[in-house]
């Protein structure tokens, strides 16, 4: 490595020294930034614990003053029935404002000689030391009436219960000490409360008066109390008296905390909330030690910039030069597709000619006759035919239909109507369709494309016989995935798995087996434009295809198409008879003599008066001879000189009424929207039948806006 570094330095010094300088720069940055980021988040840190001690303390301190409200509130109604005996009558009452407040234990009255005269049941009691000491003394020396909260005490059956009072002083006559209505308060239930709140390791929270008397603590005390302090003079207290003194949390804890203390709205006492600082730092501690080693290793990958740039230039030069590789194939799969394109629309003339005539053929052919059944052979052959065109302008992207929703289990139902009634005796389809009403955005045809092509590629690897399975559903992909050719991305997606019983695909034809022209058959068996096809239209849909594989087991294609929500099933209608004319002058312009000659015998024989022109030069200077004669114009899209769409324009600016049918062998959807900007009424494609030209002259003559056939007429006139 230094041999390689020296012989960089003297063949790019300049270079290097640059890259040296930078290096130095950068660690310092990276250092500096590591710093900085270090003690940003101490404070985020610190600052976000603090906030959240605030709104945990504000809540409780709410919660709790809710609790105590309700029982001052009944205090205050007992206490207004005057002297202790007075009260003692409320006894039952004071039963049942217990079912409503489960912090309350128990209602005792006290009479002004510290006797418990009432209560609501017989286990709990207050201390007497308690009621002696602290409520019947202090409510007798007070001279105004007021809440008073006792020390926290132990009692109950086992003695173990933590429990405080609330209590407030009973008026005699001429306002002298008449006893205390007291409530008798378990701090379980408070402790519960607090519980609700995980602050984590080394968090706590305090209920206690203001002049420092905890009534009751999370962790609870005196086990968890013992364990939790390490100053013994707190734990002796805490076991002597069950209580003990706030003092600072440093002393307690022996650490420093953080803490937040929210007065309890209405009431002497407040709620604590606090953390200490060990615990909250602890992340930051981490953090920051993950910063250290960070900013060690990346200034380490830093200082090794020059050797890293070197290699960085030496990856880029390899970089372009593939780059450079795919444009060439780029630009040559793009010039394959533009001749496919050229070929597919020339072979378009000549099968709408094999069509056309034989279609009339047909027509004047004997039912049942070896003529009709020849013909039969032809127009089959033709109809094939057309299906390889398609599918060669769909792989030079000049076929491509218009997005729409597309009724997908229709599709996929009406693909293996078709395919059933050719498969072998062998072999077993096994159709499993549940996607329902849901579409995908495309093309009906295209969709068709796909099904009828994976399912013609698993028929062809079971030769000797096997199971089909074709199973349509609807999955949902919650997050991206990667599959074996496409990514999905989350969203709803229809799934069209196509498996069969074959043989498997062996390594190598599966890298290639999507390329175009990629074919296992022999010469004239195959085009190779199979699943380059299906790959194509996937891919302009939005989807991904995923190909599992097994020797002597069989393949399964699943294809994922963006679902589009819902769409009707449609319903195919009856053909019904042709629609005829009524002696419409039709203007028909093609640089194919035979396809015009054809149209204008089709077209006679549907009712109109054809008139065929093979250049759109001559049929543009015969219509502004005149204008008036013609009722429509059916007119090529791909002609020498001047296009359809050219045509189109220059007709529209003498004659803005007229309708005009656009034809093409490259019909998509640019093309029909550059059409019917121009004003065309219809855009078809060829190969033509006698129907689609039928019924798109119906059309195109009903959007006529004015007078019938007002141009035919005035044609003949002249």
């Amino acid at each position: 490595m230094l041999a390689a570094l020296a012989r960089l330095l003297a063949l790019h010094s300049t270079l290097t020294r640059a890259l040296v300088g930078l290096g130095v720069v950068l660690v310092g940055i990276n250092v500096a930034s590591a710093i900085w980021d270090v003690r940003t988040y101490r404070e985020r840190t610190e600052s976000r614990a603090r906030r959240d001690l605030s709104n945990i303390s504000g809540l409780l301190a709410e919660q709790t003053a809710a609790v105590l409200d309700a029982v001052d509130l009944v205090l205050r109604d007992a206490a207004r029935g005057g002297p202790a005996a007075k009260a003692a009558a409320m006894t039952p009452r004071l039963r049942d404002e217990m079912t409503h407040i489960p912090q309350v234990a128990a209602f005792l009255v006290v009479d002004a000689d510290g006797q418990i005269v009432g209560r609501t049941n017989e286990t709990p009691s207050i201390k007497s030391d308690v009621a002696e000491r602290w409520f019947s003394t202090a409510h007798r020396d007070a001279r105004a009436g007021g809440l008073l909260l006792s020390e926290p005490y132990q009692g109950g059956p086992d003695g173990k219960k933590w429990r405080f009072v609330m209590s407030r002083r009973l008026d005699g006559p001429g306002g002298a000490f008449g006893g205390i209505i007291a409530a008798v308060m378990e701090t379980e239930n408070f402790d519960r409360l607090y519980r609700t709140i995980d602050l984590g390791k080394g968090g706590f929270i305090n209920f206690r008066t203001r002049d420092g008397v905890i009534l009751t603590r999370v962790p609870d005390a005196p086990e968890a109390r013992k364990r939790r302090f390490e100053n013994p003079a707190v734990s002796a207290a805490m076991q002597r008296e069950g209580r003990f003194i706030d003092w600072l949390p440093s002393a307690i804890l022996n650490q420093t905390v953080l803490e937040s203390i929210v007065a309890v709205r209405g009431f002497p006492v407040e709620v604590l909330a606090g953390v200490t600082q060990d615990a909250v730092f602890a992340p930051w501690r981490a953090e920051t030690w993950r910063i250290a080693l960070r900013t060690l290793l990346t200034s380490a990958a830093m200082l090794g910039l020059i050797a890293l740039a070197a290699w960085g230039l030496a990856r880029r030069e390899r970089e372009r030069e593939e780059m450079q590789r795919q444009l060439q194939q780029a630009a040559k799969m793009e010039a394959i597709g533009r001749l496919a394109g050229g070929i597919a629309h020339d072979f378009n003339n000549i099968l709408g000619a094999i069509l056309g005539y034989g279609e009339l053929a047909q027509r004047n052919a004997g039912e049942g006759s070896a003529v009709r059944r020849q013909i039969d052979q032809v127009m089959q052959a033709g109809a094939r035919g057309k299906g390889l065109v398609e599918r060669i302008l769909a792989f030079s992207r000049s076929g491509l239909g218009e997005r729409v929703p597309v009724h997908v289990q229709s599709v996929i139902e009406e693909t293996l109507e078709i395919l059933a009634a050719s498969l072998l005796p062998q072999v077993r389809l096994d159709k499993r369709l549940d996607a329902g009403d849901t579409a995908v955005l495309g093309d009906a045809t295209q969709l068709h494309q796909v099904a009828m092509n994976l399912c013609t590629n698993a028929l062809q690897a079971m030769e000797h016989g096997g199971v089909l399975t074709v199973v349509l559903d609807r999955a949902s992909v919650p997050e991206r995935r990667l599959l074996s050719h496409g990514t999905l991305l989350p969203g709803p997606y229809v799934r069209l798995s196509v498996s069969d019983t074959g043989s498997g695909i062996p390594p190598a034809v599966l890298e290639r087996m999507f390329d175009p022209f990629f074919t296992t058959k022999g010469v004239g068996d195959g085009t190779g434009l199979g699943l380059s096809l299906v790959h194509g239209i996937v891919a302009d849909f939005g989807g991904a295809i995923d190909v599992t594989t097994q020797a002597g087991a069989g393949t399964t294609f699943t294809v994922w198409l963006p679902a589009a929500g819902e769409t009707a099933r449609i319903l195919a209608e009856p053909a019904g008879d042709l629609p005829h004319g009524s002696g419409e002058a039709v203007m028909i312009v093609d640089d194919e003599r035979s396809l015009v000659a054809l149209a204008e015998e089709t077209l006679a024989a549907l009712g109109y008066e054809p008139a065929g022109f093979n250049s759109s030069v001559t049929a543009l200077q015969a219509f502004r001879a005149e204008p008036q004669r013609y009722d429509l114009v059916l007119t090529d899209e791909t002609m020498p000189d001047m296009s359809g769409v050219e045509l189109l324009r220059e007709i529209r600016k003498v004659r803005p009424d007229l309708p005009i049918v656009l034809m093409s062998g490259y019909s998509g959807e640019r093309l029909t929207e550059r059409a019917r900007a121009a004003g065309a009424a219809e855009v078809l494609r060829k190969p033509l039948v006698r129907r689609d030209i039928a019924e798109a002259l119906e059309r195109a003559l009903q959007l006529k806006p004015s007078g019938k056939y007002a141009g035919s007429q005035a044609g003949k006139q002249k």
